[in-house]
């Protein structure tokens, strides 16, 4: 049982009323976790060639009939794979390849690859058909030949890829060690994860930031079905192969798989994003969203892993299904995204168990014939060495994170949240919260003191990542919302529409910068203020953005309660000559020759029918003011007069 002594107030724990008390933003930067997303400390050079086979320039046909034999001439590589951008009339491929000097290796069936991202994503709409890959090590000068059916020919490309060099590469471990503290849930001990740095991840290849889940609710076991004839000195290059192949080739976001584990027992990280985070990958498709793919380095179609792997795959499965409350023999009830692999169509909410086989999820023999029959071996190893812990969730983050030398002392024991939906425990350096949906999260500094004042998990609902750095900053992701925190702005919250908005935006890294004030309410909307501008919300236009000149004359006018709220984006005028901004009760237009204008009522209406700013009118030079009998508004090639008596607009030239 935890404490049930009456605690602290968290309140207290925040403003310096018990020992330990937080003070700000000395705690957000001081001992702060490098983040998951930052640049690998090495980066190793790789290429990645692509033959059309097609073309005789870069290919030769060496027969023909319904399966044709193309022969390609390279020089250097270690990982070769067939990609088909239209499409492919196969299943399956075959490669071999010969050595200057040596003779042909046996052809290798190379099925097509059945990990996919989902196909409702961008990362799924980048995606192409292709071949699994295969390592072939290193070619030097070679001959590949690549047996496909004819009709594949013209559109299929052979990919080659180099790995780059795989000396004085970092191996430097993140650990986790039990704590002995007694208490459910119950926690394992992190095993040892060799970071992206550790393989020499290339940083630069990966398209943009890491997608997260709300949760995980179960794993899906998998192998890389490209052979098991790598050394332990090349298991380095064997995943910085995938990577490549998985980014370049494919068109992926990242390395699709969140783990690997090597045939001698070395877990890796994978997917970018945070080895504690739901982090979606693409190795499941359909099914990549709540769970996370640890994948089998080699073909376990006719052989058996090794017991080493087997041990490491059970270790990081039930170190991962601990921090979120899994247990081992469970069942994960999931809506498949569907997709071409997908063993369920899109919509569909199947009962699956905690610890799957991909072949349980979509249309492939995954993780092989053979590896297959070792899944009830992987289930009963994870059920033992969950069993066998005695540590919280929130005691596994905190060694995760770096104990007491990075995160300080505890100075709460672990404690229920009131309404009893998870537990926190406070620390010198911050707060860790878990809930069974999120896992444990850290928060730390200004965002937890921002967090308190909104309400705690009772506000934003509990955190769903740990604090991370932004671009000149930090954040927090909770259920309902972020905290963003910069020198320059302090901690800020934002929500709802408004943040789904600016997250399209690029975030912080985009146009809007940080917010500078809270989610706040408008008249019949909400706001949020940004360095670079405002977004407002209604129910009626939606989350809109505006910036500038533009956004300044709104102002001027009395923003929303003035003009109303914008229903569109800030957007250039299509002559390219100024910006715009439509209101519920008229527009904004400017240049730079003019400035910002507002125009309503008749003169947007006589305006907008002669064309807007590409009439001869041009764009607004003067507000409307009061003339003998009614109203004038001057433009650059003239002016618009409104007569009150008979409610007529003229136009006249100067």
């Amino acid at each position: 049982m935890r404490s049930v002594t009456t605690p602290v107030s968290r309140r207290a724990l925040l403003t310096g009323g018990a020992a330990g008390g937080l003070t700000g933003a000395a705690l957000l930067c001081a001992g702060a976790p490098a983040s998951a997303l930052a640049p690998a400390a090495l980066q190793v050079a790789g290429s990645t060639r692509a033959f059309a086979l097609g073309q005789q320039r870069s290919a030769t046909l060496l027969s023909t009939g319904d399966l044709a034999v193309v022969a390609v001439d390279v020089e250097g590589g270690h990982m070769v794979g067939v990609t088909f951008p239209s499409g492919a009339s196969t299943d399956t491929v075959s490669v071999r390849v010969r050595r200057a000097g040596a003779d042909w290796t046996a052809w290798s069936d190379l099925p097509l690859n059945d990990s996919e991202p989902d196909p409702d994503t961008a990362e799924g709409r980048r995606s192409v058909t292709a071949s699994d890959p295969l390592w072939v090590g290193a070619l030097g000068t070679a001959t590949v030949q690549v047996r496909l059916p004819r009709t594949d020919v013209a559109d299929a490309h052979l990919q080659l890829v180099d790995a780059g060099e795989s000396s004085a590469l970092d191996t430097r471990t993140t650990l986790a060690s039990p704590s002995g503290t007694k208490a459910s849930p119950r926690a394992v001990p992190q095993p040892t994860i060799r970071s992206r740095a550790a393989w020499g991840a290339d940083e630069s290849l990966r398209q943009g930031g890491a997608s997260y889940s709300t949760t995980i609710k179960a794993v899906v076991v998998h192998h890389t079905a490209d052979g098991g004839t790598y050394s332990q000195a090349e298991v380095p290059s064997v995943i910085r192969g995938m990577y490549r192949y998985h980014t370049v080739s494919l068109g992926w976001a990242d390395l699709g798989y969140n783990f690997v584990v090597d045939r001698f027992g070395g877990i890796w990280e994978g997917r970018a994003g945070g080895i504690s985070q739901p982090v979606v990958g693409a190795h499941a498709g359909g099914f990549n969203a709540d769970t996370f793919g640890v994948s089998m380095m080699g073909d376990y179609t006719s052989v058996a892993p090794s017991a080493e792997c087997l041990e490491s795959v059970a270790r990081v499965i039930a170190w991962k299904l601990s921090m979120y409350g899994l247990p081992a023999d469970g069942a994960a009830y999931l809506t498949s995204a569907g997709g071409g692999t997908a063993r369920y169509a899109a919509g569909s909410t199947v009962k699956l168990r905690t610890i799957n086989a991909h072949r349980d999820v979509g249309f492939t023999a995954c993780p092989g014939n053979i590896g297959f029959t070792r899944m009830d071996t992987i289930r009963a190893r994870v059920a033992q060495l969950m069993s066998a812990a005695t540590g919280t969730a929130i005691d596994a983050k905190y060694a995760a994170v770096g104990g007491a030398a990075a995160f300080g002392a505890p100075t709460t024991a672990e404690l229920d949240t009131p309404r009893g939906d998870g537990s926190y425990r406070f620390y010198t350096g911050g707060a860790i919260y878990w809930n069974r949906v999120t896992g444990a999260h850290t928060v730390r500094g200004e965002i937890l003191a921002a967090w308190g004042r909104l309400g705690w998990e009772n506000g934003l609902g509990f955190p769903t990542t740990d604090d991370s750095r932004a671009k000149g900053g930090f954040y927090n992701h909770f259920q309902n919302g972020s905290i963003y925190w910069s020198p320059a702005t302090g901690a800020r919250d934002v929500r709802g529409a408004i943040r789904t908005k600016w997250a399209s935006m690029g975030w912080e890294g985009g146009p809007a910068g940080f917010p500078v004030t809270g989610d706040s309410r408008a008249a019949g909307g909400w706001f949020t203020h940004f360095q670079g501008g405002s977004i407002y919300y209604s129910a009626a236009t939606g989350a809109r953005w505006t910036t500038g000149a533009i956004r300044d004359r709104w102002a001027a006018l009395g923003w929303e309660r003035g003009m109303g709220f914008p229903t569109i984006d800030d957007t250039p005028t299509p002559g390219g000559k100024g910006w715009y901004n439509h209101f519920q009760g008229g527009s904004v237009y400017w240049s730079p020759a003019t400035g910002a204008h507002a125009v309503r009522g008749a003169f947007r209406e006589t305006w907008a029918s002669m064309g807007w700013e590409n009439s001869w009118l041009g764009f607004p030079t003067k507000d409307e003011y009061a003339v003998d009998g009614g109203l004038r508004m001057e433009f650059e090639g003239g002016t618009l007069t409104w007569n009150r008596s008979t409610g007529q607009t003229t136009a006249k030239r100067k």
